[in-house]
């Protein structure tokens, strides 16, 4: 056979081949050609979600294409989205990123499911809530957040801002530990229910720090020693005037059972990775957090050297500040064991803290008791907090 010929066969072929493909393909409309499983260069975030998608930027190419045709198609809430072929530690890491990044995701379970198709892979998960159910709690979020941001003093101070969100987190949510996924383990929970665990506080905190500007991250590990038994917590990385601090919203309310208390503490205000890592370790991700500027006993000048009792005039103008500023509550901290062991023998067991708040009285007459309501000892962070009745 000559050698045109063969060439002219083999061309056929493939024209019959492309044909028979077409038609089939036709027939079944919902196959597709396959995606580019695998490539190489800067795969640029989704528009769609979060504005700090630190965890994406985390993962190989491969699983970015991924996150972000997930990302641009899951709002809808599709039976499945055409994904590139990935392998089941590569599924668990997007999706992982995903719930991490985006905390307005609240519609999602903890499942999803990758199903091949001829050469597609497809991605399904499982909803717990319609669509309509979804457009309802965004916009009730949406909603919260803006009475949030409105209620903020002066957007343009970061540190200010930061605290403020803190504190009305804190104020308007009590700790509750539910079956409920929905509630307990969401923004929504935390921010319109008003009842939430440690991944509904910190994803409520990075929904609205999302907003205001101010880069959030959801770190996950392990936590002990705070009376709500040890195991796996969640707590939030922010940065505030160029640095990284850990902020853990779920341990700086102590009493986060009664949910008509409003007071917060700011122990877990602004630290770094070994100051936090007395007693939280595991973390799933750390930018290194080695700053103490913004630390809050630090920042407003709560922090003692040493005690004694020629401290007390300080601890005075503290607490006066702290009232006139409307705090109902300070808190003071100490560089070591042995000045916050002085001072917790002289103002706790001594009672020297009323002949404090007694000249603070004095300075506020009828307006201010000397009487205290309660007071919390934290040992491991060398911090004492007064709440003024």
């Amino acid at each position: 056979m000559k050698k045109g010929t063969r060439l002219f066969l083999l061309f056929l072929s493939i024209l019959l081949v492309a044909a028979a493909f077409f038609q089939i393909r036709s027939s079944f409309p919902d196959i597709r050609l396959p995606l580019i499983s695998r490539y190489i260069g800067n795969v640029k975030e989704s528009p769609n979600g979060s504005r700090y998608k630190t965890y994406f930027f985390q993962l190989a190419p491969v699983e970015k294409q991924a996150y972000n045709l997930i990302l641009d198609e899951i709002y809808d809430m599709p039976e499945r989205i055409l994904v590139p072929d990935l392998s089941e530690n590569q599924l668990d890491r997007v999706f992982k990123s995903l719930l991490n990044d985006n905390p307005d995701l609240i519609f999602l379970g903890r499942k999803c499911r990758l199903n091949s198709e001829l050469w597609n892979t497809f991605i399904s998960f499982d909803y717990i809530m319609t669509k309509e159910e979804y457009d309802k709690a965004r916009s009730e979020m949406s909603l919260k957040r803006d009475l949030i941001i409105e209620s903020l003093s002066d957007l343009t101070d970061e540190f200010k801002t930061e605290l403020e969100i803190h504190d009305y987190i804190i104020g308007h949510c009590a700790y509750e530990l539910e079956e409920d996924v929905y509630s307990y383990s969401s923004a929504y929970g935390a921010l319109v229910d008003g009842k939430a665990a440690c991944e509904g506080y910190s994803k409520a905190a990075k929904y609205v720090f999302d907003k205001v500007g101010i880069e959030s991250i959801l770190v996950s590990g392990k936590a002990s020693g705070d009376g709500r038994g040890d195991g796996d917590h969640m707590w939030n990385i922010v940065k505030i005037n160029g640095n990284y601090y850990h902020l853990d919203l779920t341990w700086d309310d102590p009493v986060s059972s009664n949910s008509s208390s409003s007071m917060s503490v700011h122990t877990y205000f602004n630290l770094t990775d070994d100051a936090i890592g007395i007693n939280h370790s595991d973390f799933s991700y750390s930018p290194g957090c080695t700053a103490t500027d913004e630390n809050y006993s630090i920042k407003n000048g709560l922090r003692f050297d040493n005690y004694s009792e020629k401290d007390n005039d300080k601890l005075r103008s503290l607490m006066l500040k702290e009232y006139n500023s409307g705090e109902r509550n300070i808190q003071i901290s100490f560089v070591n064991k042995e000045s916050y062991d002085k001072a917790f023998k002289a103002l706790i067991t001594n009672k020297k803290i009323y002949n404090v708040l007694g000249n603070v009285k004095s300075n506020r007459g009828n307006t201010f008791s000397e009487a205290v309501s309660g007071y919390y000892a934290d040992d491991s962070f060398f911090t004492l907090t007064f709440i003024f009745r």
